[in-house]
Formats: C-alpha cells, sequence, structure tokens
C-alpha cells in the first residue's frame, strides 16, 4: 500500500522538474542565439519532459507496454525530427521536392 503523502510529494516534486526545465529550455531559446547545441539540448529536454508527463501524471506506467511505448516513441521521434528539420533544412528540402 502506498502512502498518500509520499505521492503527493513525488507529483509535487516532477512538477517542479517540470516546470524547471520548462524555465531553463524558455532561457535557453530566449537567450542565446540558435546553434545546433541548443537546438539538440531543447529537443533532449522535450523528450524528458514528455517521459515525466507519461509517467507519472497520465499513469502511463502500468499501462500496456504497447499503449505506454507508443506514446513513448512519439516524445522521441518528435523532438528528433524537429532537431533533424532545422539542422538539415537543405537535406530536407532536397528529399522532399519534385524535380
Amino acid at each position: 500500500m502506498k502512502n498518500k503523502y509520499s505521492e503527493v510529494h513525488r507529483i509535487n516534486f516532477f512538477w517542479l522538474v517540470l516546470v524547471g526545465l520548462t524555465l531553463f529550455t524558455t532561457f535557453i531559446a530566449e537567450s542565446a542565439t540558435p546553434t545546433n547545441f541548443t537546438i539538440v539540448v531543447v529537443c533532449f529536454t522535450i523528450a524528458i519532459k514528455g517521459r515525466f508527463v507519461i509517467d507519472e501524471f497520465m499513469g502511463l506506467r502500468e499501462a500496456v507496454p504497447l499503449i505506454r511505448y507508443t506514446i513513448h516513441s512519439y516524445f522521441i521521434l518528435l523532438p528528433v525530427f524537429i532537431a533533424l528539420t532545422i539542422i538539415f533544412p537543405e537535406v530536407l528540402a532536397g528529399l522532399t521536392s519534385i524535380s
């Protein structure tokens, strides 16, 4: 049996971590010129935040593995695609253009 106080403490902890990560990425995005490193850092924190939300707030830690891994893959693949699109726009344009 889980202690109700420890569960509330755990949720508050992850909420504070999410707020901290959001403030961190906002600071990076607003203060620095966009470089490949800052793009990768922001996309990595998107993946971490997605994992926290899925496991802690959506309650999918105990879900069927297929559902859990499908949603996890969204928060892994989407930041990767965003980073690749920003870092290599010419390559993506060449791959998707009709010529």
